[in-house]
């Protein structure tokens, strides 16, 4: 079975819709009830050292395709990240507790 370049493509790029898209209802929440207190700070973390490897994965690969969508996942979570510092009920980022 031969699957065509453009179909694989398109995998990608809906991968990429529904991984980005899932960082944005937080962001969304964040941002409208100025809480974050309920956000893990070490989920946002792993993930955003995650999403950094495959940036590098994709540069080292020559695939732009994955650098670009997994800078963007990072990009959203380092805001995330900035969000529940700056809506977190402690005073500054190396008190917040989960």
């Amino acid at each position: 079975m031969v699957i065509s370049e453009y179909f694989i493509f398109l995998i990608g790029v809906l991968a990429t819709l529904f991984s980005l898209w899932s960082t944005v209802p937080q962001i969304r929440k964040s941002l409208k009830t100025k809480k974050t207190d309920d956000v893990s700070k070490w989920l946002i973390i792993c993930l955003t050292g995650g999403l950094s490897l495959w940036v590098l994965y994709g540069v080292l690969k020559g695939d732009a395709i994955i650098a670009i969508a997994n800078a963007i996942g990072v990009s959203l979570n380092l805001y995330l990240l900035f969000l529940k510092w700056k809506y977190s009920s402690k005073l500054n980022i190396a008190n917040m507790q989960d």
